[in-house]
């Protein structure tokens, strides 16, 4: 029997790595690693599309996210979005990769979870026609990772952020602060959780939102254009308040709590508008 959730249809981009600044706040792997989990139970459960741009390694966050779909497979009406997680790898990152090892694990995930190929052109390869480009091609690690953020984007309706290290990073600027930007520009909503430091709380930081600790200088390549934002430019049904407690709060059930409220506010003003029309 077939039912619709209220998030079938959505497709939820998940922005999570570590950061420099967790150790200082008692924070470790196995934290970030929960954290993770309930952001992708939650969305599951709700019927989305998990949507992640991300490695395959062996104790990455992507395996991670096929573990939990395994158990959280759809059971929904939609017919729209028939993997419950995607994994896009950006070009650089596909070059890397092991092939046979990539076969094998959308082969197993079939149905329930997709492996996306982007070109540094913002195209989607299926696994078959990138790898057959393999050995003619060449790679940018900085056009293949930006590439990559904007389909996971324009495809995505909400990302969620948490985390991202500020140094050491292939891109442009730090990989979060690309996905954020990317999706302000887009006018996409967006959920920032600053509990766990790192990219995501000098974002908010650099846009003036209230910091329980000492507010951060960031340096890093493009910080700058964060400061022309403010907390209603991520478009998140929440209220200033609301984005504010998110910005700070250490506990990943509270937080997950306000972003699904924020959803439901976004999801219950589309359904006025669409009465409307």
């Amino acid at each position: 029997m077939s039912y619709k959730e209220v998030l079938d249809g959505s497709k939820i981009s998940i922005s999570i790595s570590e950061s420099e600044s967790m150790p200082a706040l008692g924070l470790s792997h196995a934290h970030l690693v929960d954290a993770m989990c309930e952001a992708a139970r939650h969305m599951l459960a709700l019927g989305a599309t998990v949507t992640y741009g991300g490695d395959l390694r062996t104790h990455g966050f992507t395996r991670i996210l096929y573990e939990l779909v395994c158990r959280y497979r759809k059971d929904s009406c939609d017919n729209k979005n028939l993997a419950s997680v995607i994994n896009y790898l950006a070009w650089p990152v596909f070059m890397n990769s092991d092939i046979d090892a990539l076969f094998a694990l959308s082969s197993e995930m079939e149905g329930t979870a997709e492996i996306k190929v982007i070109d540094e052109q913002c195209n989607p390869l299926s696994l078959k026609d990138a790898s057959s480009l393999m050995r003619s091609s060449t790679f940018d690690w900085s056009s293949g990772l930006t590439a990559m953020r904007r389909i996971i984007t324009a495809e995505s309706t909400a990302r969620i952020v948490l985390g991202g290290k500020t140094s050491k990073f292939n891109g442009s600027m730090p990989g979060i602060a690309e996905e954020v930007l990317i999706s302000l520009q887009s006018h996409k909503p967006v959920y920032l959780l600053g509990g766990f430091g790192g990219c995501t709380r000098e974002i908010l930081d650099l846009m003036g939102v209230d910091n329980q600790f000492d507010a951060s200088l960031p340096c890093w390549p493009y910080s700058d254009e964060f400061k022309q934002y403010k907390l209603e430019d991520l478009r998140n049904g929440l209220t200033t308040e609301e984005n504010t407690a998110l910005a700070n709060t250490p506990h990943i059930d509270q937080a997950i709590i306000l972003v699904i409220r924020g959803l439901m506010n976004i999801h219950a003003d589309n359904q006025v508008e669409a009465q409307r029309d």
